[in-house]
């Protein structure tokens, strides 16, 4: 039994917790002005969505799709001099439509490792406003879109007829930060502004499902030949 993606054209679905890493410029962002503290942390997030995957050869393919995102933050404000602490946390929400090639080498009968590489361009619908007795907090895009670079690496177990089980991790890191946050600070006696920079990087584990779909060459064995007809004369 063959398990190559040889002129394959799938569809399948994906999820894909956020995970925010320090490492990757994705964690937490602090500022300290005037005795008073700043903090936005990342939170975990998801993403989820489609994916279309073409198969060229054995071992090349490219992938597409559409995938709705949700990432998560906490703000949190310290101020020590009116022994004060306060907590709000907000959430954005963007598109995006990836495009990538996949190489892939075979480990097993059914297994597949895979690396992968390309390009997304996200898209942010809206701006966002937050508030409290407190503080105010404005989340402004920098662009509606941009574009942003994709890494991936992977590994693919195929079924003979129940489609193909992935799992696997993916970088995304846009070329410029995605968004600008201004916090307005009222305290007591206080009035305090500053700025924090969303940088759009992100960690995720990837879990996928694609649908089982036989390849162009077998679909075209499978389709029949016009039968031929036999002309019997009678007088024989």
């Amino acid at each position: 039994m063959c398990y190559s993606q040889e002129r394959v054209s799938t569809v399948g679905i994906q999820i894909k917790p956020i995970i925010p890493v320090q490492f990757f410029d994705a964690g937490k962002q602090e500022v300290n002005q005037n005795n008073i503290q700043y903090i936005n942390q990342p939170k975990m997030g998801l993403s989820f969505g489609m994916v279309i995957r073409k198969g060229f050869t054995d071992a090349l393919s490219l992938e597409t799709g559409i995938n709705f995102l949700k990432r998560n933050y906490d703000l949190t404000i310290n101020d020590p001099e009116n022994s004060f602490s306060g907590t709000s946390s907000f959430r954005i929400v963007n598109y995006e439509i990836p495009v990538q090639g996949l190489v892939y080498v075979r480990l097993g009968r059914q297994l597949f490792m895979n690396v992968s590489g390309g390009f997304s361009a996200d898209i942010y619908p809206t701006p966002l406003f937050t508030f409290d007795d407190y503080f105010t907090s404005a989340v402004n895009r920098n662009n509606w879109a941009q574009i942003s670079l994709l890494a991936n690496i992977g590994w693919e177990y195929r079924t003979e007829k129940s489609g193909y089980i992935y799992f696997g991790a993916s970088l995304h890191r846009p070329f410029s930060t995605m968004m600008r946050e201004y916090v307005n600070y009222n305290g007591y006696n206080k009035h305090e502004e500053i700025t924090f920079d969303l940088t759009g990087n992100y960690l995720t584990l990837d879990f996928r499902y694609f649908f089982h779909e036989d390849s162009e060459k077998k679909k075209k064995k499978l389709k029949k030949e016009p039968e031929m007809k036999r002309f019997i004369d009678p007088r024989k």
